[in-house]
């Protein structure tokens, strides 16, 4: 799990296998642990390659803002320096407006792309739990819970937060300071790209859950209709994180994807 320094920014990633490069980028408060498993089921033939933003994981945490294109840019400095001509993007939530944003500004670089429950209309959105956790109070919940476990049990049973046990969440989510949370919560609800949907023109999978109580199902439905020619699976049972909560069927459908 090497490091790279970046414009005079540590940013830390895990890189697995060997073959056709596949960014993986994690959501609000994630990192590359987030993908753990993903990475194991990659086919034969695909690079793995999942960063700890900036501000979250093991990479450096500037204050100060630190948006999409911030990130595109961080990014693309990364795929130059590991030597990389084209690569396919998988986003999750946050990530997967990152991803968007980097397809619409360097499309020719990116061969596929897969969205998984991705905010793509920013604060319009988010509903429920999504709604309160990006607020400062929300945000505090959050630091809080995770050091308290009968605060993430209740979070679990009560509230259907579905993966706030899991570890490969919260060992992540404990490394972001609260001002990265805010900070990263402010800028995503402020960003809205549905009205550049229609730009992509990579080939895309929209993967989304009818039971995300963070981002709008009908928002998983527009993408994929607006986005020409997207292709859209509904993983079945899980909430925000499909890829932590049915693991088998979402990895089924991104290898089929990248592999098609």
């Amino acid at each position: 799990m090497p490091d790279a320094d970046l414009r005079g920014f540590r940013m830390h990633y895990r890189d697995c296998g060997k073959g056709q490069a596949v960014f993986l980028l994690h959501g609000l408060a994630g990192a590359s642990g987030f993908w753990g498993d993903t990475l194991r089921e990659l086919p034969d033939g695909y690079r793995g390659i999942a960063p700890d933003l900036l501000g979250f994981g093991d990479s450096e945490k500037p204050k100060g803002e630190v948006g999409i294109s911030r990130h595109v840019e961080m990014l693309e400095v990364l795929a130059q320096s590991l030597g990389l001509i084209r690569w396919d993007l998988v986003g999750h939530s946050m990530g997967g407006m990152v991803a968007l944003a980097w397809a619409l500004k360097a499309p020719k670089t990116v061969r596929k792309m897969i969205l998984v429950n991705v905010p793509v209309s920013g604060g319009r959105a988010l509903h429920g739990r999504g709604k309160i956790g990006a607020t400062l109070p929300g945000l505090i919940a959050v630091k809080l819970g995770l050091q308290l476990p009968p605060v993430l049990w209740m979070l679990r049973h009560l509230l259907r937060y579905y993966y706030v046990l899991d570890p490969r969440f919260t060992e992540d989510a404990k490394k972001a300071p609260l001002y990265s949370l805010r900070e990263s919560a402010r800028v995503l609800k402020g960003c809205d790209l549905s009205d550049r949907l229609s730009e992509i023109k990579v080939p895309t999978l929209v993967i989304g859950t009818r039971e995300d109580g963070i981002v709008r199902p009908s928002e998983f439905e527009r993408t994929a209709r607006e986005i020409p020619g997207a292709e859209a699976v509904w993983i079945e049972g899980a909430g925000h994180c499909p890829t932590l909560e049915r693991p088998e069927e979402t990895h089924r459908a991104m290898n089929a994807f990248l592999q098609s």
